[in-house]
């Protein structure tokens, strides 16, 4: 999903030009901002909760709507304002087209919980593979004909709509409305948490630019969210993938902390395998691929993407922390995470004060150098393993990692052609030799990750 949303941004913005691109990120970030309480407010605890029935998955529905129609009165009542700071009267009928969408956001994000508890896979591929495709082309199609930022706005509608009518029509959800108070106090010790430490994940990005904002030029800022964007298209792929296999497995073995350690290695070494390749790959070819999509004219967005790919594939070594806690029943310490990922960046920005996009790059890259080392610390001592039982997880990925990049280099030094055709051959090349050396360290066997699990059950009859 993240990679079909960095996809539209680019092509449509490409088409729309800068401002109107501008104006319609105004009116998407502040629904994507608020969409957060709704739209992930259960979606963990319904996949954690052990015991849980149709009272729940109902109750939960319904909550997560009601939240999410909170939400879409206040991004109406804000969009004049919004508009306003903004300097951009346009946006607040953008605002206000989206502002319906945030219950109907809501509603799916409850349900695909529902959906990821019976590790139904396929049916939450079907929302990106065939619901992201049709917002993209809508909206090209609409940007091609004149339409500005309307065609932002339209692609994140079409998207919205998709996935809500995919849940809808085959997720098999409790759809009679509740709000059984008990119902929703079993739920709550998973979901308040976590919806406060995804508000701050979220939320930690948007600060960061608005501090940015004040301290650097608009081009530097461009430069640099274009920078941020296409590292965000890797991380999120893989952080997500994993996500959506690890929390329903490592919560249904939360009583048995023996397998679920091992699990969680598995996981480790899964999400590092997808992990690694793509934050250094977009280390090693960044500038040829902003070269092909955006132009010479946006050279620096690639060497700024090199310093924080190189940086992020050191957030790969720990597994899903995410997962680990909720399962483990301890989602407070996700908040604490995120609140410090939220800080050292900040922290590094105002020490640093950087004037270019390579500049906030490094400051942006100081939480994946200083939280990965806390984050192993704590991993390890919750699934009561030594560091060698990791690293020896962790080596196939790192040693896979290093042989692309060698080989990568080493065309790069000694090829010279486009810059699309410096793009294709590295990723030839550089994915062969990943794929060989990973798959000999594995001793030719998949990884054990990608073995099927039994899922946790579906919605007992009341």
């Amino acid at each position: 999903m993240a990679v079909f949303s960095l996809v539209s941004m680019l092509v449509i913005g490409r088409v729309i030009g800068p401002e109107a691109t501008g104006i319609g990120m105004v009116a998407v970030a502040a629904f994507t901002l608020l969409d957060v309480a709704g739209a992930t407010l259960f979606t963990d605890s319904l996949v954690q909760y052990p015991r849980l029935t149709r009272r729940h998955g109902a109750s939960a529905l319904t909550g997560a709507v009601l939240v999410g129609g909170v939400a879409g009165v206040l991004l109406a009542v804000l969009a004049p304002w919004l508009a306003g700071a903004a300097e951009a009267p346009q946006a607040m009928m953008l605002c206000l087209a989206l502002a319906p969408l945030l219950p109907i956001s809501a509603f799916s994000g409850a349900g695909s919980g529902l959906v990821l508890r019976e590790q139904r896979f396929a049916l939450l591929a079907c929302r990106v593979l065939l619901g992201q495709p049709l917002a993209l082309g809508i909206g090209l199609g609409l940007a091609a004909n004149g339409f500005g930022p309307w065609a932002m706005v339209a692609s994140q509608a079409v998207a919205t709509l998709s996935a809500f009518l995919l849940l809808l029509v085959f997720g098999r959800l409790p759809l009679r409305p509740m709000l059984d108070r008990a119902a929703i106090a079993d739920l709550w010790p998973i979901a308040g948490p976590q919806v406060v430490a995804l508000a701050v994940l979220i939320g930690r990005y948007r600060l960061f630019l608005v501090v940015l904002g004040v301290m650097v030029t608009e081009a530097v800022l461009a430069v640099s969210h274009f920078a941020f964007r296409m590292l965000d298209a890797a991380l999120v792929m893989v952080w997500q993938a994993t996500g959506r296999i690890a929390m329903p497995r490592l919560c249904a073995l939360q009583h048995d902390r023996e397998a679920l350690a091992e699990s969680f290695g598995d996981l480790a070494q899964l999400q590092a395998l997808l992990g690694m390749p793509l934050a250094a790959g977009i280390a090693l070819t960044a500038p040829d691929l902003v070269q092909a999509l955006l132009g010479p004219q946006w050279y620096e967005v690639g060497r700024a993407a090199q310093i924080v790919g190189l940086a992020a594939t050191l957030t790969f070594v720990h597994g899903d922390t995410v997962s680990l806690f909720v399962a483990r029943g301890k989602p407070r310490w996700n908040v604490a995470i995120n609140t410090a990922a939220l800080v050292v960046p900040l922290v590094a920005l105002l020490v640093l004060r950087p004037a270019t996009p390579a500049g906030v790059a490094a400051s942006w890259a100081a939480q994946a150098l200083v939280m990965p080392p806390v984050l192993t610390w704590l991993v390890l001592r919750e699934v009561r393993r030594p560091l060698s039982w990791l690293l020896k997880r962790l080596a196939p990925a790192v040693v896979a990692t290093g042989a692309m990049g060698l080989a990568v280099v080493s065309l790069e030094l000694t090829v010279h052609v486009n810059a699309m055709g410096e793009l294709l051959l590295a990723a030839t090349v550089g994915g062969a030799v990943y794929v060989a050396v990973a798959w000999a360290m594995l001793g030719g066997r998949i990884p054990p990750a990608l073995l099927r699990r039994p899922a946790s059950g579906a919605l007992p009859a009341e």
